[in-house]
Parts: C-alpha cells; structure tokens; sequence
C-alpha cells in the first residue's frame, strides 16, 4: 500500500494536511483510515512542536474556576502566594 501524506514544515502545509484529514474522515475504505491515522499523528506531532502547550499554575486555575462560578478574587493574592510558597 501506498499512502501520499503531506510532511507539515509551516503553517500553509498544516492546513493543506487538517484539509486531508477532514476528507479522510469521510471515508470508510480501510485504507483510508490508516492514511488518517498516520496524517493525524504528523498533524499532531507539528502542533506540539509549533504550539507547546504549558502547564498552568494553581493559582491560575482556581481564578479561572471562581471566575466561572461569579466568585470574587478577595483571596486570590493569599492563593498566589501559597502556590509560589511566598506565603
């Protein structure tokens, strides 16, 4: 089996690459989903390298989920500094 796949170097070959994976998923040959499987992995592998993903810090996260529950912020400089073992 031959598969013609598209070797992501910048951002005009990832999209040309995310264009062939969406008509991949449309396919139900066979053959097909291995192409996709083998396409998403290059996608992914070129995303993680363009865009590395950071983790975020504590306190970051409990703003972000008392901001989506309305609740105030009062606390949040004493959070920051237990995260960052300040306090």
């Amino acid at each position: 089996m031959k598969a013609n796949l598209i070797v992501i170097g910048n951002d005009a070959d990832h999209a040309e690459a995310k264009t062939l994976v969406a008509k991949l998923m449309a396919s139900k040959d066979p053959v097909d989903v291995l192409k996709l499987a083998a396409q998403v992995r290059l996608v992914e592998a070129y995303e993680q390298d363009r865009w590395p993903r950071r983790v975020p810090e504590l306190a970051d996260i409990l703003t972000y989920i008392m901001d989506l529950h309305s609740l105030t912020r009062i606390i949040d400089v004493r959070l920051r500094a237990v995260a960052t073992d300040e306090g």
